[in-house]
């Protein structure tokens, strides 16, 4: 402003920045404002006044905006919508007849000052953002905040609906009548007469008008003070339709409760239509966006034969180019409809800011522009976007979120998706940054009332009454369970927390399908309980009389499945709900669904030794009614709360006609796909399992037969670089993205995961969080293992409650490396135990039990604590008989014993327990298939995956043995595998393989083991937790495997290792020097391996005397061999006799090759008895080799061709060794093959020269 004011002083003023342009200024949007604001701010009276040519000049236009529009330091689109807003209602009001002075003359006197007092305060209501804006200047409430919420300061709603007034006066489309609304006029003492709130009675505008205007105006009939509340249904859509401009009111949705507040929303709506001015709403997901824009559409459309309405949900995968076709489509409709029927069309983008293209929305709403090209303003085609608010979950909601199952896989610090510096996961919905220009124009619209929210359950509970022929009295009882129970859901502080209409609609579903079911699921009741036996019965209070009333009981199973499920611990609701059921006591309330659940269990077909638990029961409960009712399902919990389990169990027992028993013929038939979720996954795979689920539903009958698309760990996939889970949301509402919904589309969904999932995926559907079990749960977990066989059960019953309290201990200790699999797999040994010998297990077997599946963690002393709880057992004497080499024999040897035998994870170092399995177990004849995983670069990739899950299905199908390195890419796709819960068909056992959608049932042999070996540290640090707890452990390293006078040796050797390293003189701690800085790559084992390696050597030699001073000698000389020059030359200093000293110094220079690589070579290929090959790591502290000193070495070693390959030059394990043979096949001369590489300290290279190696 100011520069314009100096610009009109000296108009050659030269300046950089933009003025106001002179055409805007002399248009109607600015200048018939300014000429109104300039006389009422004057005084003077406008009743007579009309806008006829321009006046003023650019600074003072400028000046009378500023002074109204509210916003201190507005930006040029809130001072554009503040004009375009009060010009328009202006020329309305020049228009209406109550504004004509040749009508009214002297009764209306001031009415016009009047309309714009009051268009300046409307006007601010419209033009004034919701959001706190980023530059924060004065007048804008500095935000209080941490640093953390920094981030989130320009998104926060500072202007909220509900708090504030929205005093509107519509002058109508007939020019003759007005619609007051959202304030009422009262008299004040001094005579004036104010605007105030009707709600709250609060004070909006001080003397608004006269006396007199106020009496003339009740003399003209003028419709103010109206409660727009007590009108009946046909007055208020009259009254909306007059502004609105539709000629024929019809009421196109009866169930849509129509309240002020709506009817306020839908005017504000239809205004910011008319200004021109974008419409960006912000509201929490279920608080009636949608509905309101559809009631909005068909009120203008009054039912003509055609849709005016296309509403696109955006999602995390939503691309620019689907937003540019959305806008083109949508254009065509608005053109059509714009001639045919002369009314407007909207385009509806959905959670708009959930995806990355938010800038082309940007681009649509505010520029008007598609790709750059102009929007036709002729189509009548209106957009509005709707958002997500930005808020983030308080900090004990994120502490429960990241405890929910295992935790989030990728820590809050490490994961990728973020907004500012918040992971997206602590937002309450996975938001994206709204582009600058789009937050001015955002409006809060509120949230429902409890009160409309309650009036909403009673119209739908109304509507499900009056079609299922359901008794109107229970109408009440149904809408106070339902009402108390969103309420009681709110108050919790976990994700349980998040509740909308949407969960009432769900509930009402599950309630009339039990409804409907009522008679058949009585009789089964009734069956069931009088087959249970006379023991059972008289032990607990049964229910007697199961199902009996079937509103009461249909609706106790509704918030059963609906509510109940998702809450951890649920008497407290129990009792919140039968406040309102006369003739249900919490008790029973836990009964019928207990009942109900054990129902659904006995059908279905499962092993002996599978217990059935309170879990179980309850997965399988939730998981029956939810792919009979196709309402998604995600499950959380720890590994071994059966999840996989139920799964597998339920596929097998909902077979339609097939199906085993009576009761599931009356159910669908399904057909599971299964998706095993990975950091691989991508959007586009999970998108295609729904295609191909929709494909089997394509041609068949929807209410016999069901497709569910299962994603498997699907916490795996929460934060893999490609985000593939952002696509979820509209899958699981309508069962596609971006194409028709058909009714086939919507398939089954259960997700499961070990891992906490994001909220705003889980209120999509139904959500069941899995608890660790306490001990009387686990009590009753090992009886039902043992169940099948009631004499050994006797035998050993007495171990469960020490067994159940030691795991207890033991689960605090080991921080989730031992698990509910480690616990129930104990109680089956212990079980197959006592059925081999037929009598209670001794201590020894009980001890040799607990090692099989407690150990493998060395700061976890299992025995101690099991034989704590375990009463006047002496243990000593056992634990010496045991030995680390004898348990994992007893594992691998364990073929065709029973199939209660895991498979093995070695933890080892430095890969030793490789070794040792190799010269302990695998003769030559029973070699097992050793998959080492490459750590090339491009071998981390999908099919290089494949490949190796292939390898290990040839083996499963051959039976032999399997052992695994280095494969952390892989282990995932094994878990249905390690799970060893096997589909039978045929006396063939089959399980999943797979990853992704690339799923294969394969079959399983019965010689068939698996072993993973991995060093110590990678699975302490990185292993995922599920696949610890599928798998028996123990810790082998080079030590277990040496016999005692192999022991002395190690033990002189590294004597003598510390003698050779430290110096007489050393002066401070810093300044010694260690083992490894002498010998090159010496760790913990060296020693170990050296004697070892010797003591072979040494087999077949004949002379057997004194061996152990030969080896201890051999040995040392192998170590010298590593150390480096400078130490041999600092021997005289160290603590070796003088002797030793001038041997090792002669042995190191002379006969050892240290002083060049040629001399080395040179030196082997020149002996005599070399053998066919030799191989050989050497470690130098030069230069690498290039091709002129390969021709050098070629001129010493005449005979040999020789080859020099850099691993750097190589990005797959099969590039590397076809090189390598292409090179050995080559000629028949000697060769020698350097392969060279810088060696860095961090894993990757490490990893990478290991798999070389």
């Amino acid at each position: 402003m100011g520069l314009e004011a100096r610009n009109e002083d000296d108009p050659v003023l030269e300046t950089e920045d933009p003025l106001m342009d002179d055409q805007c200024f002399r248009s109607e949007t600015f200048q018939r404002p300014y000429q109104y604001l300039t006389r009422f701010h004057r005084g003077e009276n406008l009743d007579s006044f009309n806008y006829q040519r321009v006046e003023g000049t650019h600074a003072e236009c400028l000046q009378m905006l500023f002074i109204y529009c509210g916003i201190i330091d507005p930006s040029w689109a809130e001072l554009k919508n503040f004009a375009g807003f009060l010009n328009l209602q202006l020329l309305d009001c020049e228009t209406s007849d109550f504004c004509n002075f040749e009508f009214v003359g002297d009764t209306l006197r001031g009415f016009r000052n009047f309309v714009v007092d009051f268009m300046i305060l409307m006007a601010k209501d419209f033009a004034t953002p919701s959001l706190c804006i980023a530059d924060q200047s004065h007048g804008r409430q500095p935000m209080d905040t941490g640093l953390n919420e920094r981030d989130l300061a320009p998104f926060l709603i500072r202007k909220r609906w509900e708090s504030e007034p929205h005093p509107y006066i519509f002058f109508n489309d007939d020019h003759v009548s007005m619609t007051f609304i959202g304030f009422h006029l009262r008299v004040n003492e001094q005579n004036g007469v104010d605007a105030i709130n009707p709600s709250t009675n609060a004070v909006i505008k001080r003397n608004i008008m006269t006396k007199n205007l106020y009496n003339g105006l009740r003399h003209q009939r003028v419709p103010f003070n109206i409660d727009f509340d007590k009108l009946s249904r046909a007055d208020k859509i009259e009254r909306l339709c007059s502004v609105l401009g539709t000629k024929w009111p019809t009421d196109p949705d009866e169930t849509y409760e129509l309240t002020t507040d709506n009817i306020l929303k839908m005017m504000a709506i239809h205004m910011r239509f008319r200004c021109g001015i974008p419409v960006i709403i912000m509201g929490e997901t279920g608080c009636g966006k949608t509905r309101l824009i559809k009631f909005l559409c068909e009120l203008r459309r009054s039912g003509a034969p055609t849709e005016n309405m296309k509403l696109v949900k955006v999602h995390g995968g939503t691309t620019s180019d689907m937003i540019y076709n959305k806008v083109q489509e949508a254009e065509k409709i608005a053109v059509a409809n714009k001639e045919k029927y002369d009314f407007d069309s909207v385009l509806f983008l959905d959670e708009a800011n959930t995806t990355e293209a938010i800038s082309s929305i940007k681009e649509i709403l505010c520029d008007n522009t598609v790709q750059g090209q102009q929007l036709s303003s002729q189509t009548g085609l209106q957009i509005i976007a709707a958002c997500n608010p930005y808020r983030k979950h308080t900090d004990e909601m994120i502490k429960r979120l990241e405890a929910a199952g295992l935790g989030y896989r990728v820590r809050a610090e490490e994961t990728e998706e973020r907004l500012g510096s918040i992971p997206l996961r602590q937002l309450v919905y996975r938001v994206q940054v709204l582009p600058p220009s789009m937050i001015p124009l955002v409006w809060d619209f509120g949230q429902l009332s409890d009160h409309t929210e309650k009036m909403y359950i009673q119209q739908i509970v109304q509507r499900v009454v009056e079609t299922n022929s359901i008794n109107r009295g229970s109408i009440r009882m149904i809408t106070d369970v339902l009402s108390s129970s969103q309420g009681f859901m709110r108050e919790r502080k976990d994700e349980c927390s998040f509740v909308s209409l949407r969960d009432v609609e769900r509930c009402m579903q599950v309630f009339v399908w039990f409804y409907n079911n009522h008679s058949l699921f009585q009789d089964e009741l009734k069956a069931f309980l009088q087959k249970q036996s006379q023991e059972e019965r008289s032990r607990s209070d049964q229910l007697l009389s199961p199902a009996s009333d079937p509103v009461d009981w249909s609706l106790l199973m509704a918030v059963g499945v609906c509510y109940q499920a998702c809450l951890e611990t649920k008497g407290e609701y129990q009792t919140a709900i039968c406040q309102f059921l006369p003739q249900v006591t919490p008790k029973k309330m836990k009964q019928e669904i207990s009942v109900m659940q054990d129902l659904l269990l006995s059908g279905v077909p499962m092993g002996e030794t599978i217990a059935r638990n309170k879990a179980l029961k309850e997965n399988v409960f939730m998981m029956v009614i939810c792919i009979e009712l196709r309402i998604p399902l995600f499950l959380v919990g720890k590994p071994g709360s059966s999840k996989s389990l139920s799964k597998t169990l339920v596929a097998d027992a909902m077979q339609g006609q097939a199906a085993h028993s009576e009761l599931y013929k009356r159910l669908k038939q399904v057909h599971l796909v299964s998706f095993q979720c990975s950091p691989h996954s991508t959007p586009e795979g999970i998108i295609n399992t729904f295609r191909q689920c929709a494909r089997f539903q394509e041609s068949k009958n929807l209410e016999e037969y069901i497709s569910v698309v299962v994603l498997d760990e699907i916490g795996l996939a929460e934060d893999s670089p490609k985000m593939p889970l952002k696509t979820l949301h509209p899958l699981l509402e309508e069962g596609c993205i971006d194409d028709e919904p058909l009714p086939h589309k919507r398939v089954g969904f259960i997700g499961i995961s070990n891992w906490a999932l994001d909220p705003a995926k889980m209120n999509r559907g139904l959500f069941v969080s899995r608890g660790d079990p306490d001990q009387n749960e686990l009590l009753e977990s090992a009886k039902g293992i043992c169940s099948s066989d009631k004499m050994i059960l006797e035998k050993v019953k007495h171990l469960f409650k020490p067994f159940s309290q030691a795991y207890m201990t033991i689960c605090k200790k080991g921080k989730g490396f031992f698990g509910l699999r480690d616990y129930y797999s104990l109680v089956k040994m212990m079980f197959a135990i006592t059925k081999a010998s037929k009598q209670s297990p001794s201590t020894g077997k009980i001890i040799e039990a607990i090692l099989r599946n407690f150990s493998g963690r060395d700061d976890v002393d299992a025995v101690r604590i099991f034989t704590k709880e375990l009463p006047g057992q002496s243990i000593q004497s056992d634990l010496d008989g045991i030995s680390t080499i004898d348990l994992v024999k007893q594992n691998i040897v364990s073929i065709c014993q029973d199939e209660e035998c895991r498979y093995l994870l070695v933890l080892t170092k430095n890969y030793a327990a490789l070794q040792i399995l190799q010269q302990t177990f695998f003769s030559d004849h029973n070699h097992p298939e050793i998959i080492f995983g490459s750590s090339f670069p491009k071998d981390q990739e999908y099919t290089q995956i494949c490949r190796n899950i292939n390898r290990v299905k040839i083996c499963m199908e051959t039976g032999q043995t399997v052992v695994l390195l280095n494969l952390q890419n892989l282990y995932e796709s094994l878990y249905d595998a390690l799970n060893q819960y096997y589909v039978s068909l045929g006396g063939q056992k089959y399980v999943d393989l797979g990853l992704g959608t690339h799923r294969v049932k394969c079959r399983v042999h019965k010689d068939f083991r698996l072993i993973v070996i991995e060093e110590k540290e990678v699975v302490y640090k990185q292993f995922p937790i599920p696949l610890i707890n599928r798998l028996e452990k123990h810790y082998l390293d080079i030590n277990t495997v040496l016999k005692k006078d192999q022991t002395e040796i190690v033990k002189q050797l590294k004597e003598w290792v510390k003698d050779f390293v430290s110096l007489k003189s050393q002066q401070s701690k810093t300044d010694r020097y260690k083992p490894h800085d002498v010998f090159i790559g010496y760790h913990s084992d060296t020693c170990s391996s050296v004697v070892l390696q010797v003591t072979e050597k040494m087999k077949a030699e004949s002379d057997k005397s004194d061996t152990q001073r030969r080896v201890l000698h051999e040995a040392k000389l192998i170590m010298l061999n590593c150390a480096t020059p400078d130490s041999v030359i600092r021997l005289d200093g160290t603590k070796l006799s003088d002797d030793e000293t001038e041997y090792l110094t002669q042995i190191y220079f002379e006969e050892q090759n240290h002083h060049s690589l040629a001399d080395f070579i040179a030196s082997h290929t020149q002996k005599e008895e070399w053998w066919h090959y030799h191989f050989t790591e050497v470690t130098t502290f030069s230069r690498l080799l290039t091709a002129a000193d390969i021709h050098q070495l070629q001129n010493i070693t005449e005979r040999c061709n020789v080859k020099l390959l850099s691993l750097q030059q190589f990005d797959t394990e099969h590039s590397f060794l076809k090189e390598i043979r292409q090179f050995l096949d080559s000629t028949s001369a000697d060769k020698v093959l350097i392969i060279q590489t810088d060696y860095d300290e961090d894993s990757q290279s490490m990893n990478i020269l290991a798999s070389a190696k």
